[in-house]
């Protein structure tokens, strides 16, 4: 048994809690990451792990909620969708708190959602809230979820209700909604927000942004430096943006891709021969496929995830009115980070501004059996991009989360087969 296994089965032998299993985890990856670059959650979870014992207030989050306001009020956010991101790479750890949740929640839920509402209800998280705030996405299973991640929270909740469309009637309906929580979190706190705290936090935010905007720009070049990770960074920014280690990570990536930029150096041990665009939302596995492709196929992956337009930032840091509308306007974009709210039109200009800007000559859609809303526009996409580019779509269905769907052995032989069969076939 390996190091993460054998920290998994403490876990599900309540020797270790879950958070102390994500901390050990995470730590290990990135001892065991060596010399290549790898986004990390490490710190993540020491923060969370530490927040009581630092007297801060540790608030459980669900959705795209703006962090910059919890670091500001000097609280801690432990983002629940990020554990069964993570403990996906256990399936016997994930099995179970997914069999907890069918054992005692009467709904239909994707596997993500319960995972983590197993993790909450097993009695082996670790740590408890003193707040619980979501912002459901608008999918057929965390719009349900949420609501029944609040009711066994056990804490002062607050739920947004956030629309389908995104217009200035429904910013205006979310900048209301925002107001009432900040005086919620207040009330949590027993604090007024600081707003020089809080331009701190939106600072390092805009940073952050535009760091990997400079990393993805410099996937552009030929050969690609670094293969992207941008599913995981997505993961990460939701819950990290606003703070010192992300910005270190995304400085060490950027000096990298430079460094490698400058010299004309692939990640590919035989030199690239192709450049993929994988659409998906794999998390943490989605990071051993792009290495597998790199030296299997000469392969780099130059864009992946599902959402790929450019990332909002906040402009006079002044500006209250300004800078909450922002806010308001990621949390009704910021589930299309899945391939939510979003429609397959968007997400056809977005896959296919992808392919054109990057070179891609290598096209896969790895589609979550949980997010069916991303399935109802594989084909319009996977059409497009075929019928401007002359690219065809591998279409393989996985779990983000629960690997007892599809192994990754199965998933590999798939893309083996179409790498084969189809991308080399037309060279």
């Amino acid at each position: 048994m390996d190091e993460v296994g054998s920290i998994a089965e403490a876990a599900c032998g309540r020797e270790m809690s879950v958070i102390d299993t994500m901390c050990s985890i995470s730590e290990k990856h990135r001892e065991n990451s060596g010399k290549k670059f790898r986004p990390s959650d490490a710190d993540y979870w020491k923060t969370v792990q530490s927040a009581k014992t630092e007297g801060k207030k540790l608030i459980f989050v669900s959705g795209p909620l703006p962090m910059e306001l919890i670091y500001a009020m000097d609280c801690v956010p432990l983002c629940l969708d990020l554990i069964p991101a993570r403990l996906s790479e256990n399936p016997e750890l994930t099995a179970k708190f997914i069999g907890e949740t069918d054992r005692r929640v009467d709904q239909d839920f994707c596997a993500l959602n319960r995972a983590e509402i197993g993790a909450m209800i097993s009695g082996k998280l670790g740590v408890a809230p003193d707040a619980y705030v979501s912002v459901p996405i608008p999918c057929d299973s965390a719009r349900t979820a949420y609501f029944v991640m609040s009711r066994f929270a056990e804490a002062p909740a607050f739920n947004f209700d956030i629309p389908m469309r995104i217009n200035d009637r429904s910013l205006g309906y979310v900048a209301t909604q925002l107001e009432s929580f900040l005086d919620f979190l207040e009330n949590v706190t027993g604090e007024k927000l600081d707003w020089n705290k809080l331009k701190y936090r939106m600072e390092l935010s805009n940073r952050a942004g535009e760091l990997l905007n400079e990393c993805a720009r410099l996937r552009k070049n030929r050969p690609c430096p670094m293969s992207s990770h941008m599913a995981v960074w997505n993961e990460l920014m939701n819950a990290m943006s606003p703070t010192e280690p992300m910005l270190k990570q995304l400085e060490e990536e950027l000096r990298i891709c430079r460094a490698r930029a400058a010299k004309g150096e692939s990640p590919c041990p035989t030199g690239e021969k192709h450049r993929v665009l994988l659409l998906q939302n794999l998390f943490w596995q989605g990071i051993d496929i792009t290495d597998w492709l790199e030296t299997e196929f000469g392969a780099v992956t130059v864009a992946d995830g599902f959402f790929l337009r450019t990332r909002d930032f906040f402009g006079e840091l002044d500006d209250r009115e300004a800078c909450l509308e922002l806010m308001c306007r990621r949390m009704l974009t910021g589930s299309s980070v899945h391939g939510a709210a979003v429609s397959a039109f968007e997400l056809s200009d977005m896959a296919s501004g992808a392919v054109r800007e990057y070179g891609a000559d290598v096209s896969i859609f790895l589609g979550n059996a949980g997010c069916r809303h991303s399935w109802a526009a594989e084909k319009l996409v996977t059409d497009s991009i075929t019928d401007t580019f002359g690219i065809p779509t591998l279409s393989v269905d996985v779990d983000n989360t629960d690997r007892r769907y599809k192994s990754e052995k199965d998933i590999k032989m798939a893309i083996s087969e179409y790498m084969d069969a189809v991308v080399n076939n037309q060279k």
